[in-house]
């Protein structure tokens, strides 16, 4: 292998940092259990990210004893070739896997091209999946961008309905890169203002609840209490105060500007603690308020929050377009805060696609604007998006100098929940480095953050994540304590998602250190909530714990 190439696998590992994704891992595992057919759909940024996770594959099957068969795609024309392909192949019988890959990213000149041709494909194979079935005895692969997902789901809904897991693989250091829109100074602009004292608030509300003709008062006095628990960032009381005072508008007749106000704001709040769904609601019913008012301002900010949701939905055509909406209005009418919220929110798009350099772009314009008007706030998170992106392209002492500058600024301004992104990032950079100690350093003092800040769901997110941390290090003892951790608090918040996690990771550590009676009570109790929340892997953790059975039956037998 080159310098050249060798450089280049090294950064593209570095971006990815695949042994610290959940997914990759649950990617993998699907291979040690899987020994017939399986469909298998993986979603990833760009072509590099594919190639990558197929080097990655082939090494782990080779170990084994096993092989990857790939089918050769450069064009779409390839592509559609696909069909006749896969029904006249012969596979060696120590095939684990039939590979194809034709990625091509939402924002490539060519990804109409592309669609078609595996829309092509799929209505081809659609009626065939039994025949398929019969023909394969391992893992079909699919490999595309995020967009493939709903192709196959729409074209081959009977293809899909096979499937075995769809695992989505994102450039790493990039994925915890969530800014919210800077706050807005008018009250018309939608954003969360500093607020008052949200309990006296509601203490002034409750002698108004129950007086008939006072119910918009109240309306607002709630408004004002969300006001103040959104800028505590207490995000769950903030959304109850919002939501009631939105329900008292809508039945006694709020002036529509007011309905808009609160609309926008619940908007925010949602996107805030990751409700994706009702903050696109909200944001859509803002927009089309926004728009008979011919309220550019608020128009804007209901743009912005619809590209923040449709880039958590993956659908990123829609997120860029909503973004560029929003960030025309904000150079309209001359806010340059909200133009440098909206240039970082479009460096974040183009950053999960796997653009890093355009998305370095976009932040290099959010720095100039932020350090142009003051803006410390927003040049702390220009700098620590700089360095995520720095980070992606496999430059990690570049990344950690962006990174450093940008915690200095988020100490100074006492901006906690940036400066705990910011040490998680520092974090993921020295890990990269190899410098694994420092890392789980910066990783604690996140922790000590999320702590301070009473967020506790970020709280369990840290321990998870050391307890991977120290897992991929050989310490399971240590990583079973963290996942300890993050259990106690899942379980006290009521996240039945961490809950599950925590346990099955805790069940894969006790596995490692032997100790498979406790391995496959943890995977049990797992399994139990896996199957309640419906989730995809139930028949592979299922088999794995009847594996493990098997094995620990037959150790017994021996003994």
């Amino acid at each position: 292998m080159s310098l050249e190439v060798q450089s280049k696998t090294e950064a593209l590992a570095a971006r990815y940092n695949l042994p610290a994704q959940p997914e990759w891992q649950q990617f993998l595992n699907h291979f040690d259990l899987s020994e017939s057919f399986a469909l298998v759909v993986l979603l990833v940024a760009d072509a590099d990210g594919a190639e990558l996770c197929r080097m990655e594959l082939e090494k782990q099957l080779q170990r084994e004893g096993k092989k990857l068969v790939s089918f050769d795609v450069s064009n779409p024309d390839d592509l559609r070739n696909l069909p006749s392909k896969l029904l006249t192949t012969q596979l060696p019988t120590d095939a684990a896997g039939f590979w194809v890959a034709g990625v091509e990213p939402d924002y490539s000149p060519n990804v109409s091209a592309w669609r078609e041709a595996w829309r092509i494909v799929m209505h081809r194979l659609n009626p065939r999946r039994n025949e398929i079935r019969r023909r394969f005895n391992c893992s079909l692969i699919f490999v595309g961008a995020p967009w493939l997902q709903e192709t196959i789901r729409e074209i081959a809904p009977d293809l899909w309905s096979v499937r075995t897991l769809v695992a989505r693989i994102e450039p790493q250091a990039i994925s915890e890169i969530k800014s919210i829109i800077s706050e807005r100074q008018s009250s018309d602009a939608g954003g969360v203002k500093s607020g008052g004292d949200p309990l006296f608030a509601l203490q002034e509300a409750e002698k108004l609840r129950g007086i008939p003709g006072k119910e918009l008062a109240l309306a607002g006095l709630l408004q004002r209490a969300g006001q103040g628990f959104a800028a505590r960032t207490d995000w769950r009381s903030a959304d109850k105060a919002y939501t009631e005072a939105l329900e008292l508008k809508d039945k006694f007749g709020a002036p529509p500007e007011s309905r808009l106000l609160t609309l926008l704001e619940l908007a925010w709040i949602c996107q805030a603690f990751a409700n994706t769904h009702r903050s696109l609601d909200y944001a859509q019913q803002a927009l089309v308020l926004a728009q008979q008012a011919g309220n550019r301002i608020a128009e804007g900010g209901a743009f912005s929050i619809l590209g923040l949701a449709y880039a958590d939905l993956g659908e990123m055509s829609k997120a860029i377009n909503f973004n560029e909406q929003a960030l025309a209005i904000t150079r309209e009418i001359g806010d340059q805060q909200g133009e440098s919220a909206n240039l970082g929110n479009l460096g974040n798009v183009y950053a999960a696609l796997g653009n890093i350099q355009k998305a370095s772009e976009f932040y290099e314009q959010q720095l100039e604007i932020v350090r142009k008007i003051g803006d410390r706030q927003g040049e702390g998170n220009a700098l620590g998006s700089l360095g995520s992106a720095n980070m992606a392209l496999g430059n990690a002492h570049k990344a950690i100098d962006f990174l450093e500058q940008a915690l200095r600024i988020v100490r100074e301004i006492g901006d906690k929940q940036g400066e705990g992104t910011i040490l998680g990032n520092l974090g993921i950079a020295y890990v990269a480095l190899g410098e694994v100690a420092e890392g789980i350093k910066f990783y604690e003092q996140r922790l000590a953050v999320a702590r301070e800040i009473g967020d506790k769901r970020g709280e369990a997110s840290v321990f998870g994540n050391l307890g991977i941390l120290y897992s991929n290090s050989g310490d399971e003892y240590r990583a079973i304590e963290f996942y300890e951790q993050q259990l106690n608090i899942a379980r006290a918040i009521g996240d039945k998602h961490g809950e599950s996690k925590g346990l099955w990771n805790s069940a894969l550590a006790l596995n490692h250190l032997g100790d498979r009676t406790q391995a496959i009570a943890r995977a049990e109790a797992a399994l139990k909530i896996f199957e309640a929340i419906e989730h995809s892997d139930v028949t592979k953790i299922r088999a794995t714990i009847n594996k493990w059975r098997e094995n620990e039956q037959a150790a017994k037998s021996h003994s």
